[in-house]
């Protein structure tokens, strides 16, 4: 029985290529997330580039928050709606209530419909780009900016942007956050 030595210069190769791949994931990611409008990353910018003039576009904005949740917390945005114009910032508000006996660290992830439109919805800052602690038996206000941007074109007249909140794993097990 023979067998066949393999190079070391062929096994140097995989730890290199896996390192490169690794590396090529976040720019890919940025891609993906660019066309899809996946986990919020739709960032456009609100003034006309040529003029710095604002569009007259106008967007009804609707605030929807994770119904599936309401056992182990109440999420609710502060308002339902709100009407936006391109590259006018709004700030409004989400407020969510634990009722555990623990700290509890979570994490929103966003959702713009129609999927298509999520490009023109800019979220200049947000509650979903980091975790957040919640203490027991308490309440968190947690901000949101946002505005249209001035690319939207005239059929974008209504968005819907929703949040669906998970609790990181390791708040179950570790409860002295």
């Amino acid at each position: 029985m023979t067998t066949k030595k393999i190079s070391p210069w062929k096994i140097a190769i995989i730890p290199v290529a896996m390192f490169g791949f690794g590396f090529a994931m976040v720019p890919l990611y940025d891609v993906f997330c660019d066309i899809t409008g996946l986990n919020g990353k739709n960032f456009q910018i609100g003034l006309s580039e040529s003029t710095g003039a604002v569009s007259a576009q106008r967007a009804t904005l609707k605030f929807l928050s994770d119904p599936q949740s309401k056992d182990t917390w109440e999420f609710r945005p502060e308002r339902t709606s709100l009407e936006l114009k391109a590259g006018e910032m709004i700030t409004t508000y989400y407020e969510i209530s634990n009722f555990r006996d623990h700290p509890v660290v979570i994490q929103a992830v966003p959702s713009v419909a129609p999927g298509q439109w999520a490009q023109y919805l800019v979220k200049i800052e947000c509650f979903c780009f980091n975790e957040q602690v919640i203490q027991p038996h308490s309440t968190l206000r947690m901000p949101l900016q946002v505005t249209l941007s001035a690319k939207a074109p005239e059929e974008v007249n209504h968005l819907s942007l929703s949040y669906r909140i998970y609790e990181k794993a390791e708040t179950a097990a570790n409860t002295d956050i």
